[in-house]
């Protein structure tokens, strides 16, 4: 638990520094919010989140060892929000800290194959102002700090550990991707 104290420590420092640069990029999104405000708005929707698939997680009794009933879906419930609650303070304080942009921008291609790639590619490169893109630094680092540490106060043995971990991280940064691909067919 020692280790997860300090992910959590990590996590909440790095939002403090990133809202402190922030005024380096402080709108972002085509909603012209802060990042402050993003942040509560994605906190509150990724809550929304983290309850559903506790729920999810309780009817298939994973882990088993935190039983079933209650207890066992609150331990899932903080389980899955500290993961998604890591995740975003480290995304969103880490691209503030780089003045990186957090939202997705549709490419407009006549082509669907192209919208596809476009859509994969956005969920690992930031497109910057200027046009160029660059290895989002921040929603990667942001995937596999929540995954490593959610997948370190669950039970399990340290190689799963590392397996749940990498999975988690990756599919997160998939998910991602398919966020953005409805953004592409909703353009």
């Amino acid at each position: 638990m020692h280790g997860t104290k300090r992910i959590v420590f990590l996590a909440f420092t790095t939002l403090v520094v990133g809202a402190s640069s922030a005024h380096a990029q402080a709108r972002v999104g085509t909603d012209s919010a802060t990042r402050l405000t993003r942040l509560g708005r994605d906190l509150v929707y990724g809550t929304a989140e983290g309850l559903a698939f506790s729920a999810v997680d309780q009817l298939r009794n994973d882990p088993p060892e935190w039983g079933k009933g209650w207890p066992g879906y609150g331990k899932r419930v903080a389980s899955n929000l500290g993961e998604f609650y890591i995740q975003e303070l480290v995304t969103e304080g880490l691209a503030a800290a780089m003045n990186r942009p957090l939202d997705y921008k549709p490419c407009h291609c006549p082509e669907f194959g192209d919208r596809v790639v476009n859509a994969a590619r956005g969920a690992i490169f930031d497109q910057l102002p200027d046009g160029s893109h660059a290895l989002a630094i921040p929603r990667i680092v942001g995937a596999y700090t929540g995954s490593f540490a959610q997948a370190a106060w669950r039970p399990a043995t340290a190689n799963s550990v590392w397996r749940v971990g990498l999975v988690n991280g990756t599919t997160s940064l998939a998910i991602g991707a398919l966020i953005n691909l409805y953004h592409e067919i909703r353009h």
